[in-house]
C-alpha cells in the first residue's frame, strides 16, 4: 500500500504538467513595418519580423511590448486569457497619434491557422541575441611535382662480349661493364632534377549563423488581476487609476467649458482610466459638444474599451450617439 501511494504521488506531477493547457499570442503588423516582440520582458524573435506567433504560454497574463528598430515610439500593452488553449491576436495600426496595438480577435487553438510570412516561435525564457555572421574561408592547395624522370637518349644492341652502360646524372658520369657473350647494349639517358610547385586557391564564401543567448531569468507567473467585474474583452492600457477625486476636483474648479475639457484632456493624457470613470468625468461638462470631444479624446486611454458603447447613455441627442460610434468604427 506504502508503494501504491509512492508511485501515485511521484507520477501525479508529470500528469499535471501533461494536461496542463497553452496559449498563443499573434502580433502583425497592417503596414510592412518590422518590430520586436517583448513578452513579460523577455524578447522573443531575434530578428525584426511583421508577423510573429508565439506558442507555448503558460500564464493568463501577459505584458507585451513592440519594439521598433527604425525608433518609433514602442508600444505597450497587457493581454489577459479568460480560459487557456486560446490563440490571441494583436494588431499594430498607425493612427493619427502614431502606432498602436489593437485587439484583433481570439479563437480556440484547435481553430488556430498560420501564414507562410508569419515567424512561430516557442515562448522563450531567454532572450535571443542578434543573429550573426561568421565568414567561411576554404583554402585548396595543388602541388604539382616534376620528380627525377630518367628519360633515354639513345639506345644501341650490338653482339658483343661486354655491356657498357654510360650515365651522365648532373654533370657526373657512371660506367657500368657487364660480361655477357654476344650482347653489347650501350645506351645514354639524361636525368631531370625534381621541382615542386604549389598554386594555394582561396575561396571566400559561406554564412555560418551563430546564436549567443544570454540567460534571462523568466519572471513568475503573475495571478490575474481583475480591474473591472466581470470584463473579459480588449483592453486599450495597461493599469487604470483607482481614484479620480483629484481629476474631478481640478476640473470642477475651472468656470468655462472650454477650460474644463483642456483641463479634462491634460488630467488623462499618459494615464489609464475605466470606461465607468471616462462617464464620470463627462458629467462634468454641462454641453454635449463638449462631452463627445472628451469622450473621443480619452478613448485612447481607457482600459476596458469593449464597454464604450455604455458612453452612449450619456449623451441626449441620437446624432451624438452616431458620431460616437462613427468614430469607434474608425480606430
Amino acid at each position: 500500500m506504502k508503494h501504491f501511494i509512492f508511485t501515485l504521488l511521484y507520477i501525479l506531477p508529470a500528469v499535471c504538467t501533461f494536461a496542463q493547457k497553452t496559449s498563443n499570442i499573434v502580433v502583425f503588423a497592417e503596414e510592412p513595418k518590422p518590430f520586436y516582440l517583448i513578452v513579460n520582458g523577455i524578447k522573443q524573435n531575434a530578428e525584426p519580423e511583421t508577423n510573429v506567433k508565439v506558442t507555448g504560454l503558460t500564464s493568463p497574463s501577459l505584458s507585451l511590448k513592440v519594439v521598433f528598430p527604425d525608433g518609433t515610439p514602442d508600444i505597450s500593452k497587457k493581454a489577459y486569457f479568460e480560459s487557456m488553449g486560446k490563440e490571441m491576436t494583436f494588431r499594430i495600426v498607425h493612427t493619427k497619434k502614431g502606432y498602436k496595438l489593437r485587439y484583433f480577435g481570439e479563437v480556440d487553438l484547435a481553430s488556430a491557422t498560420s501564414s507562410d510570412n508569419q515567424s512561430i516561435i516557442v515562448y522563450q525564457t531567454v532572450s535571443p541575441a542578434p543573429v550573426t555572421q561568421t565568414t567561411v574561408i576554404t583554402e585548396e592547395t595543388t602541388t604539382t611535382t616534376s620528380g627525377s624522370a630518367v628519360t633515354p637518349v639513345g639506345t644501341s644492341v650490338t653482339n658483343g662480349e661486354n655491356v657498357n652502360i654510360n650515365m651522365n646524372v648532373d654533370g657526373f658520369g657512371v660506367n657500368v661493364n657487364v660480361n655477357e657473350s654476344n650482347t653489347n647494349i650501350n645506351q645514354n639517358v639524361e636525368v631531370i632534377s625534381s621541382s615542386t610547385t604549389t598554386t594555394t586557391t582561396t575561396t571566400t564564401g559561406g554564412t555560418v549563423l551563430t546564436t549567443e543567448n544570454m540567460p534571462v531569468s523568466a519572471p513568475p507567473a503573475q495571478p490575474e488581476i481583475v480591474y473591472v467585474n466581470g470584463y473579459n474583452g480588449p483592453v486599450g492600457c495597461a493599469m487604470p487609476m483607482q481614484d479620480i477625486s483629484q481629476l474631478k476636483s481640478a476640473i470642477e474648479q475651472e468656470d468655462f467649458s472650454d477650460n474644463k475639457l483642456n483641463v479634462a484632456k491634460q488630467a488623462v493624457k499618459n494615464k489609464c482610466v475605466t470606461v465607468s470613470q471616462v462617464r464620470e468625468l463627462m458629467k462634468l461638462f454641462d454641453f454635449e459638444d463638449k462631452k463627445l470631444e472628451f469622450a473621443k479624446y480619452a478613448y485612447d486611454y481607457t482600459y476596458d474599451i469593449g464597454n464604450y458603447y455604455l458612453i452612449n447613455q450619456d449623451f441626449d441627442f441620437s446624432s451624438t450617439k452616431k458620431k460616437l460610434n462613427d468614430f469607434l468604427e474608425s480606430k
